[in-house]
């Protein structure tokens, strides 16, 4: 078990940055245990959370992308996403606009929104920029989540 602890110790920014960006693009990998994961063994609390945001953000991009590069009808057959979560997805859009990319990391409805707005063809700095905060307080959420149980546990 201790060689391990020193494995993720020594690869443990990388492989959570790999493994937060294939959480935010459609492969359905939990980054969030991860990332707990890698702070209980003693990675760097912040440089771990920057990781995991970016790694998560580069994913997100990739659905977005998949959008821009797709017209609605072929996003709906090629990832098989119900019309019910796509009215969703749209009226979400509609009502907020890019500002709908900060809740991204939401399960499925985050992918949905992300590949819909590159198909509405919503300003790309916009969405990576309003993105890139909502997954890097939600991760900072659970950094610092993590270190108030443990700290309560001390």
């Amino acid at each position: 078990m201790d060689w391990l602890i020193q494995f993720f110790s020594e690869y443990g920014y990388l492989g959570m940055g790999m493994l937060a960006f294939l959480s935010g693009s459609i492969v359905p990998i939990t980054s969030e245990v991860l990332l707990v994961f890698f702070l209980s063994i003693g990675l760097n609390a912040v440089l771990l959370t920057l990781v995991a945001a970016f790694g998560n953000t580069l994913g997100g991009i990739t659905c977005f992308l998949v959008g821009m590069l797709a017209n609605k009808e072929r996003v709906l057959k090629m990832f098989k996403i119900t019309p019910k979560r796509m009215q969703r997805a749209d009226r979400i859009i509609q009502k907020y606009g890019y500002w709908a990319a900060s809740i991204s990391f939401v399960p499925v409805l985050g992918e949905t929104l992300l590949v819909m707005l590159g198909v509405m063809r919503v300003s790309w700095w916009r969405v990576i920029a309003v993105m890139a905060l909502g997954k890097l307080v939600r991760y900072s959420f659970i950094t610092f989540s993590y270190a108030g149980v443990m700290h309560l546990m001390d």
